[in-house]
């Protein structure tokens, strides 16, 4: 009998929160065939996560405790009873990828998520197995929270949306979804080195783009060059996207210096951003606030919002994350 015959019977002897427990998963010294232990490699894998809570509740949970021993003894068996040695290979296979999945997002391979921003907008983001701990290869939660929230803040933008700059764009999520949303033009900046995968991402929602009557293009746009401005209103925004943008001491004056730069210094215009809770940064985080203040932009409006992200609580299901999002305005007659 194979775990996904096994299951439906072992879903009866999980806990209250509706997990199975390891010891419930077929052991070694059972001799399981290979399709058994497939079938539980299978059950153990991450979906990529959209980061909402999963609503297939058909789909059996195992609790993480226990589950690295598990995988880690089924790498490190020589499977004896198995006759066939590639099949023998697909299992440690199998093993070994649930292993990495449980090192962290740095060692899970490439992916592609999707992610539903309104009822008809759904977009694929593409991201590579990150490398040198390149944060940019990654969608954060605070830019699903800030793509769902674009139809909301389109209110608080008077007058029509003729151009749009994303900054530190990453997988381009946001950007995007505002080309999306508002039917516009978007502009999608980054560094150079996440600018070949933000285009890619761009190229594979093209047509959902097209679909919707907006526009995007890529380009790297260093916030430490401050040579690189435009050189009139004219080709300045009216509104300026930034979802998790600060995760550096310098990143709040870089940041506002390059928002100074880049939006139509008019009381129309409007910078919108979305960032993390996160305990280390309270200090970047005020610091924003005041520099932005300070640079005569006033706040329109702020509030937080509940997501989740891609590392796991101990219930096995997505952490819980708050994020911060706020609105300004050039604080100008």
């Amino acid at each position: 009998m194979s775990l996904l015959n096994e299951s439906a019977e072992l879903v009866t002897s999980s806990d209250e929160s509706g997990l199975l427990h390891v010891h419930d998963l077929p052991h070694l010294y059972q001799k399981p065939t290979a399709a058994a232990l497939l079938d539980t490699l299978e059950l153990l894998s991450f979906v990529p996560s959209s980061f909402s809570i999963p609503e297939d509740a058909s789909r059996v949970r195992v609790a993480e405790s226990g589950v690295p021993g598990y995988l880690t003894s089924v790498i490190s068996s020589t499977l004896s009873w198995i006759e066939d040695e590639s099949t023998k290979e697909s299992v440690w296979s199998a093993a070994s990828a649930r292993l990495s999945e449980r090192s962290g997002r740095n060692a899970m391979p490439a992916m592609t998520r999707s992610f539903n921003i309104e009822k008809d907008v759904l977009i694929q983001l593409h991201e590579p197995t990150l490398t040198e701990d390149n944060l940019g290869l990654k969608t954060w939660t605070s830019s699903l929270l800030l793509s769902q929230r674009l139809h909301e803040v389109r209110r608080l933008i008077p007058g029509n949306i003729d151009r749009v700059l994303e900054l530190g764009a990453g997988t381009g999520l946001v950007g995007i979804s505002a080309a999306c949303v508002w039917k516009t033009h978007v502009t999608l900046t980054d560094l150079p080195e996440i600018i070949p995968n933000l285009q890619k991402n761009l190229d594979l929602n093209g047509e959902v783009v097209r679909e919707h009557n907006g526009n995007v293009v890529s380009r790297a746009l260093d916030w430490s060059d401050e040579t690189d401005a435009p050189q009139s209103d004219q080709v300045k925004f009216m509104v300026i996207l930034a979802a998790d943008p600060i995760y550096s001491a310098d990143h709040p004056r870089m940041l506002v210096d390059t928002v100074r730069r880049w939006i139509r210094f008019q009381s129309d215009a409007r910078f919108i951003v979305e960032l993390p809770l996160r305990d280390r940064y309270d200090q970047e985080r005020q610091e924003l606030r005041e520099r932005l203040l300070e640079s005569g932009f006033m706040l329109v409006v702020e509030g937080t919002d509940v997501g989740y992200d891609d590392w796991q609580g101990r219930d096995g299901r997505p952490a819980e994350v708050t994020c911060w999002w706020s609105v300004w305005k050039p604080d100008v007659p």
